[in-house]
């Protein structure tokens, strides 16, 4: 095989749940997550050079509100605002459809890309018809589809069970690829509270993922959130 010497690029997509559960304290603890990554790239121009950072949010549509690229270009930070239900489906069909419009484009740059990592955040279970979410879902995750990525839930309630979110987890244990999991907050605090414990978990596995990168940015890939970082999390 010959040896790819293209620059890698990590992608991670924050995925955002903002349905009217969300309003108020919950989604102004979002709106604080981009500015703190953007802070955290601008220290490091390592981390500028490799990481690609997306966000999407969904309720009974989906949008995108930051397409994929270098954080330090975008000049203006859109706010996360509460709206409608809690489609599943919608977030996953349009997380499909960014996926494969960004990994073409970034390609196309001369990028070398790995599947993308995702952190799903919601607070709620699927309003979605069952059929229709296992579709959309399928359609993600689907193995022809080299884009497929890491998807990795956090429910911020603990009023959430965990078996509301692991169907939507990606890889499984059997498929192909390091299993990833679901999280729920259990610990005493709020939404708002479990939402800035996940920035900075996004923010520990972006800084290990681009150190995971070699010297010479050929090789390296997304490393998962540390379980032992998660203490108030199931």
């Amino acid at each position: 095989m010959v040896p790819d010497d293209r620059t890698l690029a990590l992608a991670f997509y924050l995925l955002v749940d903002v349905s009217y559960s969300m309003d108020g304290a919950p989604l102004d603890a979002v709106n604080r997550i981009l500015p703190e990554v953007v802070d955290t790239i601008e220290e490091s121009p390592t981390l500028g050079d490799v990481v690609r950072f997306g966000a999407l949010d969904f309720s009974d549509d989906a949008r995108t509100v930051v397409p994929l690229g270098d954080l330090r270009d975008v000049r203006a930070i859109p706010q996360f605002t509460a709206r409608g239900g809690t489609s599943y489906a919608a977030a996953f069909r349009q997380l499909r459809l960014d996926i494969e419009r960004d990994l073409a484009k970034l390609r196309a740059d001369g990028f070398q890309v790995y599947r993308p990592a995702v952190f799903f955040v919601t607070d709620g279970a699927p309003t979605d018809d069952v059929p229709e979410l296992r579709a959309a879902f399928a359609e993600l995750t689907d193995p022809s589809f080299r884009g497929r990525p890491n998807i990795i839930p956090f429910g911020v309630t603990p009023e959430l069970p965990k078996a509301v979110l692991d169907p939507w987890v990606y890889p499984k244990p059997g498929d192909r690829g390091k299993p990833m999991r679901s999280y729920v907050y259990s610990g005493s605090g709020d939404a708002a509270t479990a939402i800035r414990q996940i920035a900075e978990v996004l923010i520990s596995s972006i800084v290990a993922s681009a150190n995971s990168v070699n010297e010479v940015g050929t090789a390296g890939g997304f490393v998962p959130p540390d379980d032992d970082d998660l203490g108030d999390w199931i």
